[in-house]
């Protein structure tokens, strides 16, 4: 890895983690794994990965769909929970999302960056799959295999402030989506807080791509519940993240 790209990363990092401390800390909120075999359980992140297609037109601008597995849940001491959840010994269903995005490009970018995305309409979906199963048949037109099984817990199609940047190591993003709304299966899933949290924030990393055409996008994803203020969206994890992705090509 290159020195000026560790500093630079780190001078991102610094400078966003120095405005934006005091969101710092996830909110958290209990789960009841009891159907799957668990029980109530307290997290405040769900991490995975993500299979996005993205395409670029020639004028300057971009779609993307992504389906996101969501099988990781952490506390606030960044460890995991002994949940049900996920590739974990004896676990017994998974979480995945699905992800929209339509938006422009602009280069160079903001932040110091080579580009950065700019969404201007998105949606957000989780769901969670009993049997485990639940497959991409498309990720480009999230057509799906094996969902007649899955309940959608929650979702959002109002996008807030958001952002991409690409760099020449790679990217990172932060998206987030007002409204979020429970359905009737995510009020038994999602236990705590009551009314739950009407934000989730959805940032993470990806590799450098060109700008044109058709390109497949894979990295890691986190979701948070948040009640943010209008002012302070979209900058916190993008800092760490870009030292996260610098970090783990490095290794």
């Amino acid at each position: 890895m290159k020195l000026k790209t560790l500093v630079k990363s780190l001078a991102l990092t610094a400078g966003i983690a120095a405005s934006f401390s005091s969101h710092a800390d996830f909110l958290d909120f209990q789960i009841d794994e009891t159907p799957y075999g668990g029980e109530v359980i307290t997290a405040d992140k769900l991490n995975g990965g993500y299979t996005e297609i993205i395409n670029f037109d020639d004028a300057g601008n971009f779609t993307a769909t992504a389906f996101a597995s969501m099988n990781q849940l952490f506390g606030n001491d960044g460890t995991a929970n002994s949940s049900q959840i996920g590739s974990v010994i004896g676990a017994n269903y998974n979480l995945y999302a699905t992800f929209s995005a339509t938006g422009t490009v602009m280069t160079p970018g903001a932040m110091g960056s080579n580009s950065s995305l700019s969404a201007e309409s998105g949606s957000f979906s989780l769901f969670l799959d009993a049997n485990q199963d639940t497959t991409a048949n498309d990720v480009a037109t999230l057509d799906l295999a094996n969902t007649s099984d899955d309940m959608l817990l929650g979702s959002s199609d109002n996008l807030a402030q958001n952002v991409g940047l690409l760099y020449g190591f790679g990217g990172v993003f932060d998206f987030m989506f007002r409204d979020f709304e429970l359905t009737e299966d995510g009020d038994t899933y999602f236990v705590s807080p009551t009314p739950f949290y009407m934000s989730v924030r959805v940032d993470g990393d990806f590799d450098t791509i060109p700008l044109e055409g058709e390109q497949t996008v894979t990295g890691d994803v986190s979701a948070v519940f948040d009640v943010p203020e209008p002012s302070t969206i979209a900058v916190l994890s993008l800092g760490l993240l870009g030292l996260g992705a610098t970090s783990r090509r490095k290794s």
